[in-house]
């Protein structure tokens, strides 16, 4: 006759076997609940990844446009051959710099540090339509002719001739059909010779060039600091509204500034009120003012937090109502033993999967938007890795914090009370 067993060794085998049924939970050689969860309903599924989908791309598409403030706000300044610029203490932003006294480049041409100081003249005037006559604003740059401010292929020795006579102009060939093209579309060689009306007087376009217009101009017109002054709306008499300095030792520029600010400040009078920035700091300068301190930049940043909202949102609704559906079989899970934690774990991959699956949709999609804007609107929206990498690790944290959210109402529920 065997022994009967001890009740201790009862005990060590129903530790045994909650051991192994835990072992089991913890397996990787389980079936993934989460996965399962998925494709169980794939109608509510693919439903599911499409509003998840539309956030992800709705994120796209802000950071798409408030990338493209920052781009168009310094094409001018990527066309620049300079190491320094110096601008008025009254700058705002490129097409509204305000002005510096006329004499101030030969003060500062007598610098050892300096090679070459070139004046700039820019702002915002008025264009007449050729085709229906109705106006519209313009960005206007006036250059040295003997010394161009801009590195552009179209300033050849030919071309500058053609700008002497006061109001010769180019015009940029990426300016809107609003500014009236002869075939209705884009600026090219059957503009060439055709007059209009600019701020009250007449201009004539000798050309074209190529060099990118921006959110706060949607044309640009090329002249002589003579024509400038012509075409634009009052008199400004003998000031500039840049200053472009290149340096001798372009290598060694922290040194040129110095000696640049400290003939500022030696100047007195208005002139030393003047800012000497690198060329870098002053493209960066502009990036930063276009994004938080003009209204279109804040209307994009908003909107990029907006869409992490909207998605967590939906994102919410969609987890939510999953566990609404399964909340008896998660039940059923609590009553055997498995643990909050791995309950946890589970929906947070169910939420991380979803992430996960509609990113890459809405990267196709919001790539073929950012050609279809681009094209129509003359306005430059890239796509780059940060953006994609941005918007991932966006889309995972909206899903998974509504996964979070998502876990109280099964953390909080009780197994028995839900059969």
């Amino acid at each position: 006759m065997s022994p009967r067993p001890s009740s201790e060794s009862g005990s060590q085998a129903a530790e045994s076997v909650e051991r192994a049924t835990l072992s089991y939970g913890r397996s990787p050689r389980r079936t993934s609940l989460a996965w399962k969860n998925l494709t169980d309903a794939p109608i509510r599924t693919t439903v599911s990844l499409s509003g998840i989908g539309f956030a992800i791309l709705l994120m796209f598409m802000q950071l798409g446009f408030l990338g493209s403030v920052g781009d168009t706000a310094t094409v001018v300044f990527n066309r620049m051959d300079c190491d320094v610029v110096v601008r008025s203490q009254d700058y705002l932003h490129l097409y509204d710099p305000s002005s510096l006294p006329g004499d101030l480049p030969q003060w500062l041409e007598g610098l050892p540090e300096v090679r070459q100081v070139v004046p700039l003249d820019i702002g915002v005037t008025q264009w007449q339509n050729p085709l229906d006559h109705s106006f519209r604003a313009i960005a206007l740059m006036g250059i040295d002719l003997d010394e161009p401010a801009f590195d552009l292929p179209e300033l050849t020795p030919a071309t500058r001739a053609q700008l002497r006579p006061t109001g010769a102009v180019l015009i940029d060939d990426a300016s809107t059909d609003d500014f009236g093209p002869s075939d209705g579309i884009k600026f090219g060689p059957a503009d060439i010779g055709r007059t209009t009306d600019v701020a009250g007087s007449q201009a004539t376009v000798k050309g074209t060039f190529e060099m990118g217009t921006g959110l706060a101009a949607n044309g640009a017109l090329l002249s002589s600091r003579e024509t400038f002054e012509e075409l634009t709306p009052g008199r400004r008499g003998n000031r500039v509204s840049l200053i472009l300095v290149t340096l001798e030792d372009s290598e060694n520029v922290e040194a040129g500034l110095n000696a640049i600010k400290q003939r500022l400040r030696s100047l007195g009078g208005p002139a030393s009120q003047a800012h000497a920035m690198t060329l870098n700091e002053v493209m960066k300068a502009e990036r930063l003012q276009w994004y938080f301190q003009t209204p279109i930049g804040l209307i994009f940043g908003i909107g990029v937090v907006l869409a992490v909202v909207v998605g967590g949102v939906i994102s919410y609704m969609v987890l939510a109502s999953d566990l609404s559906s399964h909340l008896s079989e998660y039940a059923t899970l609590k009553a055997i033993g498995y643990s909050n934690g791995y309950l946890v774990r589970t929906l947070l991959t169910q939420s991380t999967l979803l992430a996960i699956l509609a990113f890459p949709p809405s990267l196709l999609m919001a790539y073929v938007l950012y050609y279809l804007t681009s094209h129509y609107s003359h306005i430059p929206i890239r796509m780059t890795t940060t953006w994609m990498f941005l918007v991932l690790g966006l889309s995972l944290l909206m899903c998974n914090a509504a996964g979070v959210f998502a876990l109280r109402k099964l953390l909080k529920a009780e197994p028995a009370s839900l059969f």
